[in-house]
């Protein structure tokens, strides 16, 4: 995996679909399927890309609410499904959630 820099994920933020939190890295995910790893938590990622079009479904997990198109109900939880993997939706954030891409797509 390479280390790539906070400025240079944040340049490509339209091909961003989601971000997640691994071992204390954070990796973004890209519509290609491509990734990159940034040695930063998620909050900072969260910070820079300052956009409405990105929301923090979990506490491990930031998704770009522009490439959400599935949403599942597994074992009683709300998962957002992106590029084959089962996205979790924290309890707190499923109506905000619900609401939000309403309004964004």
């Amino acid at each position: 995996m390479e280390n790539t820099t906070l400025e240079q994920s944040i340049a490509k933020r339209q091909d961003i679909d989601y971000a997640f939190l691994f071992n204390g890295f954070t990796i973004i995910v890209f519509a290609n399927g491509s990734h990159e790893v940034i040695g930063l938590p998620l909050c900072a990622i969260e910070k820079a890309l300052q956009s409405r079009c990105f929301f923090r479904v979990h506490r491990s997990y930031l998704v770009n609410m522009r490439r959400v198109r599935h949403l599942e109900v597994q074992d009683n939880r709300l998962m957002i499904l992106m590029r084959g993997n089962a996205l979790p939706v924290s309890r707190r954030k499923r109506k905000i959630l619900l609401q939000a891409l309403s309004t964004v797509n």
